[in-house]
């Protein structure tokens, strides 16, 4: 089955992508991130980076030069600003916009082989997806990892994410997420203040509500009354 996208990527996205789907070692990667989950599975706000994971160690270095030298071939713009064996972070310029283009190392730990691309691009199965984007909440609790959660829990239970977040990591623990849960609450009531182009709106007072009544049942759950 090839995924097919919901048609929010940029003209620039697209055309990295594209070059990216030519690369011989690109079925070792998938896309991942903020950008698979909106363009592949939920549609509901844009996102401006690209994420490519892999879970083979060794990878990693050798494939950034290998965009490099491709993408400057067809006349983009391409600036490495970190390069370390398990993660590279490049700027990628062209078309008068820019993006965000990160490679890292996986964990080991994934639930379904990538599904392929009209790009050539493999994009990461949803259910990895939802454990990512649950440890992105409770790792950094930024409103974009906050808009995502809210997406997610609209069609799956919380107690259901938090498995599929405790199989992906070992080290996330119920009592914690409950503490980011609240963190949201420091949030703006106002759409127009959160830092993030929604493309389905939503109510963040709802949001707030939401991840309090959420926390608050986590808590009650760990202490047993």
């Amino acid at each position: 089955m090839v995924l097919q996208g919901k048609g929010i990527l940029s003209e620039l996205q697209k055309k990295v992508l594209n070059l990216l789907g030519q690369l011989p070692d690109i079925s070792r990667f998938y896309l991942t991130g903020g950008t698979a989950l909106a363009e592949f599975y939920l549609g509901h706000r844009l996102s401006f980076d690209l994420d490519l994971f892999t879970t083979e160690e060794g990878l990693i270095v050798p494939f950034s030069r290998q965009i490099e030298r491709t993408l400057t071939h067809h006349g983009l713009g391409v600036q490495v600003t970190r390069r370390f064996s398990t993660f590279v972070e490049m700027t990628i310029v062209g078309d008068g916009d820019s993006l965000r283009l990160d490679l890292a190392l996986d964990t080991p730990v994934r639930f379904a082989t990538s599904l392929p691309s009209p790009y050539g691009v493999p994009i990461n199965v949803f259910e990895d997806l939802k454990a990512e984007k649950t440890l992105a909440y409770y790792g950094r609790a930024e409103p974009r990892d906050a808009v995502d959660l809210y997406f997610l829990l609209k069609e799956n239970e919380l107690q259901a994410l938090m498995r599929l977040a405790a199989e992906k990591d070992a080290g996330f623990d119920a009592y914690w997420f409950a503490v980011a849960l609240q963190r949201a609450q420091n949030f703006p009531d106002d759409l127009e203040k959160w830092p993030v182009k929604m493309l389905i709106p939503f109510d963040p007072k709802d949001l707030k509500t939401q991840f309090q009544q959420l926390a608050l049942a986590i808590l009650h759950e760990i202490t047993g009354g």
